[in-house]
């Protein structure tokens, strides 16, 4: 009993600080325009890190960092919605410019837009407009969360996959730190 006792401290920082990153990355990840892929890749490989100085191999490690990174992103994408729910403001879009969606190969339209107040708005929606459309969004009037449409309902599911996550997380991290070394 006494040799788990001792490995507790070491498993609550290693939880503390992969929890810390998470939230610092959905943070960043806030709204459509975030730099996803270098943030989301140093949660994986801090993720990966987190059970260093246990004798956990390589399987237990992409574990631990594909948790953390469906973590971040189920999070990022709760609390969006939830802003967007709580205090959301419905405007009016006007589309700013037309470029090519994704790579550019399908042909699908990728449109910039900005509110009628003379707000840009991060990030793009692929729909099929032309220039000077009007198109309905809601805006987080403090921030850069924003969607097309009417203001969205809560994130019930984003918000239970995020805390299964958050609870696989924790005793996967948990059982990691106090197991016992192999011999």
């Amino acid at each position: 009993m006494a040799e788990p006792i001792r490995r507790l401290p070491g498993a609550l920082l290693r939880n503390c600080l992969l929890l810390a990153v998470e939230f610092g990355a959905i943070w960043l990840l806030r709204g459509p325009g975030g730099a996803w892929i270098p943030v989301l890749l140093a949660v994986f490989v801090v993720a990966a890190a987190v059970p260093h100085g246990t004798d956990a191999e390589f399987v237990a490690r992409t574990g631990v960092a594909l948790v953390a990174v469906g973590l971040v992103l189920l999070g990022g994408a709760a609390w969006d919605r939830q802003v967007l729910h709580d205090r959301g403001r419905e405007e009016t879009a006007v589309v700013a410019q037309r470029t090519a969606g994704g790579d550019g190969a399908d042909g699908s339209p990728a449109l910039r837009l900005r509110t009628e107040a003379g707000r840009e708005l991060p990030g793009t929606v692929e729909e099929d407009l032309p220039v000077g459309a009007r198109l309905a969004v809601t805006v987080d009037p403090d921030g850069p969360a924003w969607a097309p449409g009417g203001r969205p309902g809560r994130p019930l599911a984003q918000t239970a996959g995020a805390g299964a996550l958050l609870l696989l997380q924790t005793v996967l991290v948990g059982r990691l730190s106090l197991r016992r070394p192999r011999r």
